[in-house]
């Protein structure tokens, strides 16, 4: 679920993001070796908060087979920042969480363009994506920001460290209204403007949040480094999420119906 490795060696800085993701070699325990896109908490609004929403976001979407890549927990040692070559990213490391996310580097993808139709082998796809982040209430794949790569017919979505931040006038996504916004441009880069056509249904979709065991959150939440929430009202708010992502699997018909009836 989150497999936890040791990082061990720094190749660079992932672009000038703001929140200064690294691709970092990493080992696991048995010496196998992984490319990770890295982010740790200095660097982040709500430090290690935000480590957790990323990592509850990665799980779900992975068990929803979402294009997500595949997630990690980092470990950060002392002797690993010493050899940091970016002296900004090692300020930034030596103020951090030593318990970092990563996600497996997937190469061979092209950036999402502001403004791209949706093409009609994608719109299933894509509706997916885009009820996944009204569900988690991530704001942060938008036109201006996509959040997004594509290769070919196969989409790869990432940077969930905002979800589940409620904004003014939200409501429930199985609530009558509740998906209303993605009927909006610029709400989401798959929002019905997007779309080439309507989607024709989200049973796979359905079918994957039905198929989540009982006690499935149960184990995301133990897979959470305790690091991450040692402020009690991080804890309490992780709480609230899962007992929120529950009601929502208690609800999926009815999203999928709210979206569908949007969409069309």
């Amino acid at each position: 679920m989150l497999r936890t490795v040791t990082a061990t060696r720094f190749i660079k800085r992932m672009g000038n993001g703001r929140t200064w993701p690294c691709l970092i070699e990493c080992e696991d325990e048995e010496g196998n070796k992984f490319e990770l896109v890295v982010k740790y908490s200095e660097k982040l609004f709500e430090r290690e908060k935000n480590l957790a929403f990323e990592a509850i976001a990665a799980m779900l979407a992975a068990d929803l087979c979402l294009p997500v890549p595949e997630p990690f927990v980092v470990q950060i040692e002392e002797d690993f920042i010493e050899i940091v070559p970016d002296r900004e990213v090692k300020a930034a490391l030596q103020s951090s969480c030593r318990t970092a996310f990563g996600s497996r580097l997937v190469t061979g993808f092209s950036a999402w363009q502001n403004g791209q139709t949706i093409p009609r082998s994608m719109v299933t796809a894509a509706t997916e994506i885009c009820v996944f982040d009204q569900i988690i209430e991530n704001s942060d794949r938008i036109p201006k920001n996509p959040n997004c790569q594509f290769l070919a017919n196969d989409f790869l979505i990432y940077d969930h460290e905002l979800a589940f931040t409620r904004v003014l006038f939200w409501r429930e996504p199985w609530a009558e209204g509740g998906l209303d916004s993605i009927a909006r441009r610029d709400e989401h880069i798959f929002s019905k403007p997007h779309l080439s056509e309507a989607p024709g249904n989200l049973d796979r979709f359905i079918g994957c949040w039905e198929d989540l065991q009982e006690d499935r959150f149960e184990q995301y939440r133990n897979a959470i480094p305790p690091e991450w929430l040692q402020k009690r009202e991080h804890a309490e708010q992780v709480d609230r999420i899962f007992a929120y992502l529950s009601e929502a699997k208690a609800n999926i018909r009815k999203i999928a119906e709210n979206a569908l009836e949007v969409l069309k």
